[in-house]
């Protein structure tokens, strides 16, 4: 296994604790909340259920029962909590953090100048590929640093500023596929979308949380 498997196994492993990590908090605050949603919105179904789980608790009631007063208190839940789907969408944010630097005209100091993409400060290493597509370049320039290319329906979009890629021409990848690494001490991802020769705001595509 060379040094850049075993770096981008490793990313994915704290990736994937800090997930498990976060969905944990999560769940717990959704229970809470799920319970007090219910009981402001239908006192009577939580106090049916509580009564329930009294009742079992003090003396014998039929198994049936018991089990008809859950699913309905569970079904009242479902009912008042709103849907969750999965992402469908054909475009998700390469990294978690926040602008650095807009698309367009900006300023630094006394000069201006025209930014053809985004600058992001990410608060993870990896960097994921928006959507679908294939890799038609990879190398380094002085101007992007690392980068990747990749073709989508049309669409060129070029992720800069990379410390490692983990892709080689030719390369088909998925959305949210690990393409490479940020420099631990900058952080700072560079990206453009281009089409028919012109450059498109990639915030139009993805949102950065």
């Amino acid at each position: 296994m060379n040094k850049m498997t075993r770096k981008k196994i490793n990313i994915k492993r704290k990736e994937q604790l800090n997930k498990k990590l976060a969905l944990q908090v999560i769940f717990s605050i959704i229970l809470v909340a799920a319970v007090i949603v219910t009981k402001q919105l239908d006192f009577e179904l939580s106090r049916k259920f509580l009564n329930v789980t009294d009742e079992k608790m003090t003396k014998s009631i039929e198994p049936d029962e018991a089990k008809n007063s859950i699913l309905d208190f569970i079904s009242g839940i479902k009912a008042k909590m709103p849907s969750f789907s999965r992402d469908t969408s054909e475009y998700s944010a390469p990294v978690s953090g926040k602008i650095y630097r807009n698309y367009g005209l900006n300023k630094q100091g006394d000069n201006s100048f025209y930014n053809h993409g985004l600058d992001i400060e990410s608060d993870i290493e990896s960097i994921r590929s928006i959507s679908d597509g294939m890799v038609v370049q990879s190398g380094n320039s002085e101007k992007l640093s690392n980068y990747v290319v990749v073709e989508k329906d049309g669409k060129t979009i070029i992720y800069g500023k990379a410390d490692e890629v983990f892709v080689t021409e030719g390369d088909k990848i998925s959305k949210g596929d690990i393409i490479g690494a940020l420099n631990a001490e900058s952080m700072l991802l560079h990206i453009e979308v281009w089409e028919n020769g012109e450059s498109i705001n990639p915030s139009k595509l993805f949102d950065i949380k």
